[in-house]
């Protein structure tokens, strides 16, 4: 006996337009997976934004610390530089860890020190007033040399210039600058980096730079 199966063709197509229909809608109540969320990455060695105000304080640095609890008298603003112990000292809470920590880590433990010990809110700012990039070997005694003032963007061949410059010892091509965040050593070729912009890097609070000497 032969089927004859015109009269199966209509369930067939029916069955597949069902089968088709739940598959589209399954689709789009399945959740869109979540998108990856991108941020700074600390191990990169280079700060966030503006490395003045936002990469770890260092020992020396000078910062302000600006306290507002809604007293009727203003808390008097504290202008201080870390000493080397890394800490300094507030109105009240005495001695508290600045060295290692970004302003904005330093204002939350600043925060929670003072709330609610002594008070039952406080808003925290800590302003950098000055801080330091170090340049040592073989520069011009006759410059500053040491600990320099970091006063926004500078690169390594710059810094150089602002320390002394190169003596007639200094092995130009073979400069190392040491990162303070993540202790990264980075070689620059000084010469190159004349000519080249993009081989001389930038300089950021804390960091070091020296200036090997050559015997040839």
């Amino acid at each position: 006996m032969r089927l004859n199966y015109s009269y199966f063709r209509p369930l067939v197509l029916l069955c597949s337009a069902c089968a088709l229909g739940f598959l589209v809608a399954g689709c789009a109540s399945d959740p869109a997976p979540p998108k990856p969320v991108s941020g700074p990455n600390p191990a990169s060695g280079g700060p966030v934004n503006d490395p003045f105000t936002r990469s770890p304080l260092r020992v020396d640095d000078r910062i302000e610390v600006d306290l507002n609890a809604g007293t009727p008298a203003p808390i008097p603003a504290t202008i201080t530089d870390i000493k080397l112990d890394g800490t300094i000292n507030l109105p009240q809470i005495g001695q508290i860890k600045a060295a290692g920590l970004t302003p904005g880590e330093l204002e939350e433990a600043i925060r929670t020190n003072y709330v609610p010990v002594f008070y039952t809110h406080m808003s925290v700012t800590v302003l950098p007033v000055q801080r330091f990039f170090f340049v040592g070997g073989e520069i011009n005694l006759s410059g500053s040399g040491g600990k320099q003032p970091y006063t926004g963007p500078i690169t390594v061949t710059q810094a150089i210039r602002a320390a002394g410059d190169f003596n007639p010892f200094a092995k130009k091509r073979a400069v190392v600058l040491t990162r303070a965040i993540t202790g990264q050593i980075i070689k620059v070729n000084c010469v190159k980096a004349i000519d080249h912009p993009e081989l001389d890097p930038p300089v950021y609070p804390g960091d070091s730079i020296f200036v090997p000497r050559r015997f040839w």
